[in-house]
């Protein structure tokens, strides 16, 4: 199955992108919400002004997608992990010194921000989908596990009055330091150690680190209609998750409920991801990942009724509990869908550009949300577009699985039906 007279390695990569991931995006994400009363009371912040250091991760992150995708083809994965792992050690140290409010936000938009990017999911997805030819899905699923997400909030105000704030961000950056010889031991492709992808049923008829196949190009990618749909129902789909972790809050005390309940309800959604990408990672593996994409939309479509019904508390849990799993197994099953369609040599290409495009829409559907409350009162009219956003994507990854079926070679690289 694997190739090599050694122990196949495929366990240690994702293990070692499990540790990539989590520190690059739970250090981030999780530890900023416990720490935006630091940073107010610290810089001088606005409220308005905390909210733009992660709005500036995210830009950035979709901003170098494609670049990335190049770089890890011509710079190696573990190279490019590492330089991630370093700009978020000289990130969080730099802020550790910084004395004014845009000094916080070119750190986070010039340097955290590209080392979340680097060391982040594109690069830890790549790394699964070389090594993996099966079961991409449930690899790629436990690296997106959110664990840190979840832990890295509740361990911060635990460390705050030990550390204080700058002790905090200095101990951010070291966990980053120390995750350098981590990533020191990334192997690119199995190719390189005498190995040959799990599941792949035959060595491959080259030498070195060389496949037999090229990536597709980027400009090429753009002529290809499946590929666009691909990115159009991912982006409603990522886009209506952005909308939720900014408006589920609100939303609910706006119907009655209180601010504790409110958050109760996100803190359940954001935690139920852990579940979510597991199952749709196995059910990209056994059904495809278009498949799986389209049920997750589907559901999604569903589920965000019970947002604008007059319901009880108990059946927002459940609503909550099923948008947190389909939410954290999103990506997941995209990126399984990619690596089955496109093929392993071309997903860091596919998924770097389908990154890029996707801005507009991470960007645009919270705040057209908002607008829509503004002009309305309330969040029906919101809801409900973003319920017909989820009709446009069941029906975008359909008719990209019916182009692909009817086109099963797309160049160079050998896909293949989901």
């Amino acid at each position: 199955m694997t190739g090599g007279d050694a122990r196949f390695l495929g366990p240690r990569m994702v293990a070692i992108a499990f540790i990539a991931q989590s520190l690059a995006i739970g250090s981030t994400y999780g530890a900023f919400g416990p720490l935006v009363a630091e940073f107010e009371s610290h810089f001088g912040m606005s409220r308005t002004m905390v909210s733009l250091p992660l709005s500036l991760v995210v830009l950035a992150t979709g901003l170098l997608s494609p670049v990335i995708g190049a770089f890890v083809g011509r710079f190696t994965i573990r190279r490019t992990m590492m330089l991630g792992a370093t700009l978020l050690t000289f990130g969080y140290a730099a802020l550790a010194q910084a004395t004014t409010a845009m000094q916080v936000l070119a750190i986070y938009g010039l340097i955290i921000g590209p080392g979340v990017a680097m060391m982040g999911m594109l690069p830890n997805a790549t790394l699964v989908s070389h090594w993996y030819a099966e079961r991409q899905g449930r690899m790629i699923g436990m690296v997106n596990m959110p664990l840190m997400v979840m832990a890295v909030p509740l361990a911060v105000p635990q460390l705050l009055p030990v550390l204080g704030f700058h002790g905090v961000l200095l101990a951010l950056a070291a966990i980053h330091a120390f995750a350098l010889p981590v990533l020191w031991f990334v192997v690119d492709r199995p190719e390189a150690v005498g190995q040959r992808p799990f599941g792949e049923a035959a060595p491959l008829a080259v030498s070195g680190d060389a496949t037999p196949s090229r990536p597709i190009p980027m400009l090429r990618l753009l002529a290809i209609p499946a590929f666009l749909l691909i990115v159009l129902g991912s982006a409603l789909a990522v886009g209506a998750g952005v909308t939720k972790s900014v408006h589920l809050v609100p939303l609910v005390t706006e119907r009655g409920w209180s601010l504790e309940q409110a958050a109760l309800l996100a803190s359940i959604s954001g935690g139920t991801g852990i579940f979510g990408s597991l199952l749709f990672g196995w059910l990209a593996d056994r059904w495809g990942g278009n498949a799986a994409l389209i049920a997750n939309c589907l559901i999604q479509g569903l589920v965000w009724m019970i947002l604008i019904l007059p319901v009880g508390f108990g059946v927002l849990v459940i609503d909550a509990v099923v948008i947190g799993i389909c939410g954290g197994g999103f990506i997941a099953a995209k990126a399984a869908l990619v690596n089955q369609w496109f093929g392993r040599q071309s997903f860091a290409q596919v998924m770097g550009l389908s990154g890029l495009l996707t801005v507009p829409f991470l960007f645009g559907m919270s705040p057209f949300a908002g607008w829509l409350r503004d002009l309305t009162g309330d969040y029906r009219l919101a809801v409900a577009t973003h319920i017909a956003g989820f009709a446009i994507a069941v029906l975008s990854f359909a008719l990209a699985a019916w182009m692909l079926r009817r086109r099963p070679q797309l160049g160079d690289p050998l896909t293949k039906a989901a």
